[in-house]
């Protein structure tokens, strides 16, 4: 069961990331907003991310990646943190809907504050860390482990730089909204 979640979440991220653009770009919308930070730190917070979660792929169809042993129930509880990473992420970008974008959002983007965004201001970011550290943890190796802390420290970056431009955006709205709902949970 452990290794179809890994699998299935891995594959499944990328066929829900699929539909959601095409979908987008099927009712006219651009998907690609200006990066909120320096190209090259947004390539390497999605390229770390790539990485960890394909090293949990890789070792669920067999490859050992694990430099230590893991104890048990240790591969369960790296994949309950997955899964949840991947319902909390599908939430968010269900409640997103048609403002969802790589980047900062364009111009006439409404504020979204429903759904799962009443309960964290950044869901699909909340998503993408429990799933790095599914996947980090599942490993059960440094490497692994140090592009798992590579891609949260690269993605709170940009939360914080998203954040900024929000406020901007949005004003008073956004910082009401920000008093009512913490960053992640």
């Amino acid at each position: 069961m452990v290794k179809i979640i890994f699998i299935g979440g891995f594959l499944g991220f990328f066929a829900l990331n699929t539909l959601q653009e095409k979908g987008l770009k099927a009712k006219g919308l651009e998907t690609g907003g200006e990066r909120p930070v320096a190209k090259w730190f947004f390539v390497l917070g999605k390229l770390s991310t790539l990485l960890c979660w394909a090293a949990a792929f890789a070792q669920a169809i067999g490859f050992n990646l694990r430099l230590i042993a893991v104890p048990p129930g240790f591969e369960a509880a790296a994949a309950g943190l997955f899964l949840c990473g991947f319902v909390v992420l599908w939430l968010a970008y269900r409640w997103l809907g048609d403002a969802n974008t790589t980047g900062l959002p364009k111009a006439g983007t409404q504020l979204r504050t429903a759904g799962i965004y009443a309960y964290s201001r950044n869901p699909l970011y909340l998503g993408l860390y429990l799933m790095t550290a599914g996947a980090a943890l599942y490993c059960g190796c440094v490497v692994v482990l140090a592009l798992g802390i590579a891609a949260v420290a690269v993605h709170h970056r940009i939360v914080l730089a998203e954040e900024k431009f929000l406020l901007a955006r949005f004003g008073p709205a956004y910082e009401a909204y920000k008093a009512r709902v913490r960053r992640y949970i």
